[in-house]
């Protein structure tokens, strides 16, 4: 399908892997993106053939998708981008793919929404979130030498912190500028370097859940919330309604696992092959939400199941707020207030083994 009339039709290029199931093969192609006309085209780079000819993307599929380490579903294909194919896609693309790290102190548990809402109205994204325990010692010490500060600065920050990396053009310069604000319990890497570093050990390498497994409901924000930067907002949305946010952690979930954890619900929603592919197109993000009667209460956060009733009815709730669609309705909980730490323990417990 050919660009509009004047209007350019630029093409990225960019190496991908797909894990195909029957001869248990990871497959590799030339995914081309045609950002003008949002198409895709694949093609086998072993076979020399094309695997997928030009067609156009659902709404479900972000432009933003396409960049290195994400992953894109392609009419049922979980594609991972795992390089660039051409140096114009590199030259364009990298700046956007800089990466910061911000490491926030317990103290400021109150504004950890109101931190990450702030970076995403800067346009940054959030590329991968975690609460950690830090209790003094090497972890405090390893983690003031990553961030480039005196361990002074991190010495009485015992208890639950978070920890948010983010991707952006400028990121680093970015988030030291909008976070300035918080004072010294919010610390920013002074280099992408020190990020990545900080990343690796941090982020990428296990550690134990500062999750609890009791009073508690399961909340994700599911991949197009994530996306369009709604991250901060909802988190915000539930400390402000006097939730306790016990543990978050981000995750990438292949059909396999999504649909393990959705199993529950197969025969009570509708569409429900849909939702499973929603929780595979993107990074979802975890929380472990606690109050009295938790699910229960959380669900009335949340707001209706159907987008346009949350919308006309509670359009102050989290789906009211960000919700597209009822499988793009921003938030999965928990439906059952006897699943609520089943649900938890799969993400934070199962999923972390």
């Amino acid at each position: 399908m050919p660009a509009p009339s004047g209007v350019k039709d630029e093409i990225l290029g960019f190496v991908a892997e797909w894990y195909d199931p029957r001869p248990q093969l990871v497959k590799t192609f030339l995914l081309k993106y045609y950002s003008a006309t949002h198409d895709a085209e694949l093609i086998d780079i072993k076979a020399h053939r094309c695997f997928l000819k030009r067609s156009k993307l659902p709404s479900s599929v972000f432009p933003s998708d396409f960049n290195v380490g994400n992953p894109v579903l392609v009419y049922g294909r979980e594609l991972k981008i795992v390089d660039y194919a051409d140096p114009q896609t590199r030259k364009k693309l990298s700046p956007v793919s800089e990466s910061t790290v911000v490491f926030c102190l317990p103290e400021t548990t109150p504004s950890f929404g109101s931190i990450v809402q702030s970076c995403e109205s800067a346009g940054l994204r959030v590329s991968d979130l975690k609460t950690i325990a830090v209790s003094g010692g090497t972890t405090l010490s390893n983690a003031s030498v990553l961030l480039g500060v005196s361990p002074d600065a991190l010495s009485d920050s015992n208890g639950v912190s978070m920890v948010v990396a983010f991707k952006g053009q400028d990121s680093v310069q970015v988030a030291q500028r909008v976070l300035a604000k918080y004072g010294p319990g919010v610390i920013c890497a002074n280099s992408e370097g020190a990020a990545r570093d900080f990343t690796e050990s941090f982020l990428d390498a296990p550690s134990e859940t500062t999750a609890t497994f009791d009073n508690c409901t399961c909340c994700l924000i599911k991949p197009h919330a994530v996306k369009a930067g709604s991250t901060g907002s909802i988190i915000d949305t539930i400390l402000s309604q006097g939730y306790e946010v016990s543990a978050m952690q981000s995750f990438i979930l292949d059909r396999a696992v999504a649909g393990e954890f959705f199993e529950v619900y197969k025969g009570v929603v509708e569409n429900h092959g849909a939702h499973v592919d929603e929780l595979t197109t993107g990074k979802v993000i975890a929380i472990e939400v606690r109050a009295e009667d938790a699910v229960t209460t959380f669900r009335k956060t949340c707001g209706p199941y159907d987008v346009e009733m949350a919308k006309e009815l509670a359009p102050k709730t989290i789906r009211g707020q960000h919700g597209v669609d009822n499988i793009r309705n921003a938030v999965h909980c928990t439906d059952l207030p006897t699943e609520g730490v089943n649900e938890c323990d799969y993400f934070f417990n199962v999923l972390n083994l």
